[in-house]
């Protein structure tokens, strides 16, 4: 599953840092073997994916693959209506699935896990075209929107977002590739 990342941070409280990582190399996969509780040196993360760009009261949280780390991050802190879009093949795909659960009950967020391969069926299964975002999120163009994932599905929601004419200045996204 090339383009994911091997680490993604989430969740700073001031005195814990948590740290979900996906088993792709040697490197990532000595990660389980650190003790709890080392201490470590760490820097970043870079960049603007954060609650700080937001200039919406209500906010739509996209993610598929390891996406979902910083999207689940966002819900945690977020304030304000949420509905979380979650692209997975299928439900035991879906990491992190019964915390998100947990989540966004406690949050009185609205959780869609979008299953199923895409194109696929009759109607294709395309979650992210302009009409069904528009289906499931009817006040869409009242929402920041943060989305997180594959290139592909990144690109295919940005794509619609335009089309939608959600204004940029709502639109915030990550995309993860591995460093080579």
């Amino acid at each position: 599953m090339g383009g994911e990342p091997v680490l993604a941070v989430g969740g700073p409280d001031g005195r814990s840092l948590r740290l979900t990582a996906k088993a792709v190399g040697s490197g990532s996969a000595r990660l389980r073997d650190i003790p709890v509780g080392t201490r470590v040196f760490a820097e970043g993360p870079y960049g603007a994916f954060t609650s700080l760009s937001r200039v919406r009261d209500s906010t739509l949280l996209i993610a598929g693959g390891v996406g979902i780390t910083p999207i689940r991050a966002l819900l945690e802190e977020l304030t304000g209506p949420v509905v979380v879009l979650y692209r997975a093949h299928t439900t035991k795909d879906a990491v992190l699935l019964g915390e998100l659960q947990n989540l966004a009950r406690s949050r009185g967020a609205q959780l869609h896990v979008l299953t199923g391969r895409t194109g696929a069926g009759n109607p294709p299964n395309n979650p992210f075209e302009p009409q069904n975002l528009a289906a499931m999120v009817p006040d869409i163009l009242d929402r920041d929107v943060y989305v997180c994932g594959p290139a592909a599905m990144t690109n295919a929601v940005l794509r619609s977002l335009r089309s939608l004419r959600v204004p940029s200045s709502q639109v915030h996204s990550e995309r993860f590739s591995l460093a080579s």
